[in-house]
């Protein structure tokens, strides 16, 4: 593998965590408690670009 596969498996693994992440915390967001205690981040975009950038980062491993 050459560096730039590395640096390329390194981000779609980065993006994997991030994706897995953002879907939890979606899934907590919808099950809280009080629903008029909205957050500032809106985690199913985070986990659409997440899951964008690991798509394409994959691609660009399997690919080269």
């Amino acid at each position: 593998m050459s560096d730039a596969q590395v640096s390329l498996a390194l981000l779609a693994g980065a993006a994997l965590v991030v994706a897995v992440f953002a879907g939890w915390r979606a899934h907590r967001r919808t099950r809280r408690s009080d629903p008029d205690a909205v957050g500032w981040v809106d985690w199913t975009m985070v986990q659409m670009a997440a899951l964008i950038a690991l798509a394409i980062a994959g691609y660009a491993v399997l690919k080269a």
